[in-house]
């Protein structure tokens, strides 16, 4: 925390801060100052005293020579009581050449201490505990024939130091002092017109008298601030009523804001956001006053057929008639609110008898199963219902909407157009699909959805020829998510959609980059679903993305299964064909388990042919499956098309495949999935 940065300097005065901050700066600037002149003057001094401490080793240890060949005892001491003249070496021994103490100059009498400090410290020459050690080799005609071990007190270094630090520190007040003093000078002088500026400006929001002027002609920036703070007023003064009258319109704009932040614009019925607030109350309501309060959350039935046939204004048209007739059914207390494209809930409070609910409910199905006569053609379509009551089922708003949900869920698989009442066996039933389904929603936002790739080889020479890309989800709490229980839960959702597009895109990107790392002839697989294909933006979807990552449309392969192909099959074979004109390659999946006939293969720009890998596994041991691989891969070569088997896992199986002429293999025997950032090591 700073000096100004606290609350008791909240409020002081722009030049009381100034005189702060400048202040703090000449401190910490000669604080630092004085410190780098102390620390330099310190490791001057020790590298000096090291240094002369080296040299008289240096002396003492050439005079050793002789007192250690002559075996001088009484020699070695004479020369080593030379340093009691030195007061800041406390300790000298001479050892010989097996280590032993020759001879020793002590300043005091501690001899087991010595020996204690000689022992653990005599192979260290420097040390951080206010002495210095020195070892010094003696040696003999090249022959080392003895050390000399020297300690050194730095007391007296220190002592130095902290008269010099003081000294330092006196200088340094002395500046400071004076600094002060002109600091305190120079504050007057810049914040004397801001101070007026302040007391002018105190006085317009007190009187709003706006006709008042600052008579300041200097050019500095108190001068332009001045300047520009009277052009304000002047701009206040004349556009202060029309500032008023945009005041009242912008009023009345959040006024509207305000109700479409509440109301569907399609069915002018409250929206989710009202519906949630209005649960909440409700709720507490019911639990408050011990009463029931119930739930009903509807779903209409053949809703997205309207859309897919007739377009989104017919289809919008009907939720308007819809929620008519839903209105009409319920008493003016019940709110009725729409919460999704073609999903509705009812809050009715107060409720005593609970056949009156069933009663409602019966009239909302009969509203909706009569038919609805719209630009000139009828439709038809039903509502399926679920009940959840507060507080049998639950006491909190967001579990009665669950609850409602999987009632209405049990509504739909019993056949649609009725109704269910909540259970706690539907919980068991449904909990955990439909948190999948909330969990899936936010995964590629929460970037938990990743893409892995699965080398796919050539037969001939073994090499890489392209990859198949698979969704892979780790979610955060339950680990891995197989791609068989997510893929069915996005394609019912229609969130196979925004992930088939995100699938594309990434695709396209890692494709890129996969060039840049020097990969120039591959093919990237993905696999589409019906629901993807049939739908309206997939080849604009595709389009953009080839567009946006500047990708040559030739190394994207899209595999479609067979039982895709044959559904809607006129359909499809226009997507296929735009795909193809494209230049992307088409592949078809899983291979051999549906019902394609050779009309079929004929009908489409098929380049390869997948086996399904439930045929590679039987291999070499099954009869059955090699007749069918054996078969498909002819039948396939007959037509120009190419052959790739999944699931390759063996050897042997790698060596069969062989003499099929089987061209690609893809399997564990080759690569496992990875993700990209592993791929492109």
């Amino acid at each position: 925390m700073t000096l100004i940065d606290t609350q008791k300097n909240k409020n002081l005065s722009i030049q009381s801060k100034f005189i702060i901050i400048n202040i703090s700066v000449v401190i910490i600037t000669l604080l630092f100052a004085a410190t780098m002149v102390v620390v330099s003057e310190y490791r001057n001094q020790r590298d000096f005293f090291i240094e002369s401490i080296q040299v008289q080793a240096k002396i003492v240890a050439n005079n050793s020579i002789a007192v250690l060949v002559f075996n001088d005892k009484n020699g070695a001491n004479q020369i080593l009581r030379a340093f009691a003249v030195s007061q800041d070496i406390h300790t000298a021994i001479i050892y010989d050449d097996s280590g032993k103490i020759f001879a020793r100059y002590l300043k005091n009498s501690e001899t087991d201490t010595v020996k204690l400090e000689i022992t653990e410290i005599k192979q260290s020459s420097d040390s951080l505990d206010g002495n210095i050690y020195i070892n010094e080799s003696i040696t003999f005609e090249n022959k080392k024939i003895g050390n000399l071990y020297i300690k050194a007190s730095t007391s007296r270094i220190y002592a130095d130091i902290k008269n010099y630090l003081i000294y330092t520190l006196f200088i340094a007040s002395i500046c400071l002092i004076f600094a002060s003093l002109l600091l305190f000078k120079l504050s007057k002088n810049i914040t004397r017109p801001l101070l007026k500026l302040t007391e002018l400006m105190q006085t317009v929001i007190k009187d709003n008298d706006y006709t008042i002027r600052i008579n300041n002609q200097s050019e500095d920036e108190i001068g332009i601030l001045s300047e520009g703070f009277n052009k304000m007023l002047a701009y206040i003064q004349v556009n202060d009523e029309r500032l008023a009258h945009e005041l009242s319109e912008r009023y009345k704009t959040e006024e509207h804001l305000d109700k479409l932040a509440y109301y569907d614009v399609t069915t002018n019925l409250p929206n989710r956001h009202f519906f949630h607030k209005q649960l909440d109350i409700a709720v507490q309501r019911a639990i408050s006053s011990n009463q029931k309060m119930v739930l009903l959350f509807l779903d209409l039935d053949n809703f997205k057929n309207v859309n897919d046939t007739a377009g989104h204004k017919t289809g919008d048209l009907l939720l308007k008639q819809a929620s008519c007739r839903l209105s009409d059914t319920l008493r003016q207390n019940d709110y009725i609110c729409r919460i999704g494209g073609d999903e509705f809930a009812i809050i009715i409070e107060n409720v005593k008898d609970l056949n009156a609910v069933s009663t409602v409910t019966k009239k909302c199905i009969e509203s909706l199963s009569n038919p609805f006569e719209l630009e000139g053609k009828i439709f038809f379509i039903g509502v399926s219902i679920g009940i959840s009551i507060c507080p049998d089922d639950t006491c909190t708003s967001n579990d009665l909407l669950i609850n409602a949900d999987m009632a209405m869920y049990e509504a739909k698989i019993r056949g649609k157009n009725n109704y269910q009442y909540f259970n706690p066996e539907m919980n068991k039933k449904y909990s955990h699909k439909f948190q999948l389904e909330s969990d899936l929603r936010q995964a590629i936002s929460k970037s938990q959805i990743e893409l892995y790739y699965q080398a796919q080889i050539n037969s001939e020479s073994d090499k890489v020829i392209g990859f198949e890309a698979l969704m892979r989800w780790n979610h955060p709490e339950k680990g891995y998510i197989s791609p068989d229980t997510f893929i069915p839960i996005a394609e019912k959702t229609g969130l196979i959609l925004p992930m088939g597009k995100w699938l594309i895109d990434t695709a396209c990107m890692h494709a890129n980059k996969l060039i840049d790392s020097g990969l120039k002839s591959f093919t990237i697989a993905i696999n589409i679903s019906g629901i993807q294909i049939r739908d309206k933006s997939f080849i604009t979807n595709i389009t953009e993305s080839l567009n946006q990552s500047g990708l040559d449309p030739k190394h994207i392969e899209i595999e479609l299964t067979e039982s895709t192909l044959m559904d809607d099959s006129k359909l499809v074979i226009e997507k296929v064909n735009e795909l193809k004109k494209l230049g992307i390659q088409i592949a078809i999946d899983d291979f051999g388990t549906g019902f394609s006939s050779m009309s079929y293969l004929k009908s489409f720009p098929v380049s390869k042919l997948k086996i399904d890998k439930g045929f590679i596994t039987g291999l070499p041991g099954s009869s059955e499956d090699i007749a069918i691989v054996r078969a498909i891969i002819a039948m396939s070569h007959g037509l120009n098309i190419n052959v790739i088997a999944e699931g390759v896992e063996s050897l042997d199986q790698v060596n069969m495949l062989k003499n099929y002429n089987c061209d690609m293999f893809q399997g564990y025997y080759y690569a496992k999935p990875v993700p990209f950032n592993e791929l492109i090591k």
